[in-house]
């Protein structure tokens, strides 16, 4: 189960930490979001990109020739 607040209480700290990621960079609402969506959500929005991968990795065979991405290519 997924916790919301820190197990030891101190809220400042998790804000701090909190503040630090976002300033490190890291996108705190898509993080937010992505927490909020179920596990059925997760595998469906995982089962998309890895369709996508595949269809990219597909129209790279069919333009090159040959599978840029494997390990023969680089030889």
């Amino acid at each position: 189960m997924l916790r919301t607040k820190p197990m030891d209480g101190s809220k400042e700290r998790a804000t701090r930490a909190w503040q630090e990621a976002a300033e490190f960079g890291l996108d705190m609402h898509q993080l937010e979001y992505l927490l909020a969506l179920t596990p059925a959500e997760r595998l469906m929005r995982h089962d998309a990109a890895l369709e996508f991968v595949r269809a990219a990795r597909e129209a790279g065979i069919k333009y090159y020739g040959f599978d840029p991405g494997s390990s023969e290519a680089s030889q």
